[in-house]
């Protein structure tokens, strides 16, 4: 799926608060429909980096480029326009409204009608209501989700909840998807599906995908990159294999390192 060409490049980020450095020298490149993990111990500045890179918070120094364009100074929906989505720790759905209606919201950004349009009623309007509608039931049979589309939200389980979090993201077109803890409160089996589901989103999608998860099952079993972070700094990045068998990083997150 890579093609040589990176389609978000982070170069040095860092953000201080007060005179607390979050997040150091955080360098990264990710290609089109690449799987890239990010872990760390509780407070090592995951959640800091997605909330940069999605612009809650603007970085105190280096760079954040998505498709070759600076997205300093841009606000969280002009980066969600431009190709980044997200999911969060905390489910965020609307949980009154039902299942289709939350798809809808995540397609906001590709809706073309005006105002004056929707008003009267044109046919403009029930046209891209109507292609909208369709897109959003094509997103959910991703997640074999389409015979709930008119159930509330907040009635379905909680591993529902995240699916529908995840189509939601995806119903803005990104380019790159962010997920936050995507298997938190998932079972073995709920994280197996989850698993094959991500893979299906980046084969059929073509999307980057960059997650944070506790769950080494998943990090190991999905992701092709992994960076390993640890009090706002970087201290390791490989693959899988390489991420298992680093000294450093069995000492500062997987376990302190056996004697032999």
């Amino acid at each position: 799926m890579m093609s040589g060409q990176s389609i978000l490049d982070i170069e040095k980020l860092g953000i201080d608060f007060g005179g607390l450095h979050a997040l150091d020298g955080f360098s990264l490149h990710i290609e089109p429909g690449e799987i890239v993990g990010l872990i760390g111990p509780n407070g090592a500045g995951k959640t800091t980096v997605f909330n940069l890179l999605t612009s809650v918070y603007a970085p105190t120094r280096g760079k954040i480029e998505l498709q070759g364009e600076n997205t300093k100074g841009k606000k969280t929906h002009q980066v969600a326009k431009h190709g980044i989505a997200r999911t969060f720790q905390n489910i965020r759905l609307f949980s009154r409204l039902t299942v289709l209606d939350n798809i809808l919201i995540g397609m906001h950004n590709n809706i073309h009608y005006s105002i004056l349009r929707a008003i009267f009623r044109l046919p403009r309007y029930w046209k891209e209501e109507a292609a909208a509608k369709e897109r959003a039931l094509e997103l959910l049979d991703v997640f074999d989700m389409r015979s709930v589309a008119n159930e509330v939200a907040g009635s379905l389980p909680y591993g529902a909840q995240r699916r529908i979090e995840i189509v939601r993201a995806l119903a803005t077109d990104p380019q790159v998807l962010l997920l936050d803890e995507p298997a938190a409160g998932m079972n073995p089996s709920e994280t197996e599906e989850l698993m094959a589901n991500i893979r299906r989103i980046r084969d059929k999608f073509g999307v980057a995908i960059f997650l944070i998860e506790h769950d080494m099952s998943l990090v190991m079993g999905i992701c092709e990159r992994i960076l390993v972070l640890n009090y706002g700094l970087v201290i390791a990045e490989g693959t899988p294999e390489e991420i298992k068998t680093n000294p450093t990083v069995i000492e500062a997150y997987l376990g302190q390192q056996r004697s032999e």
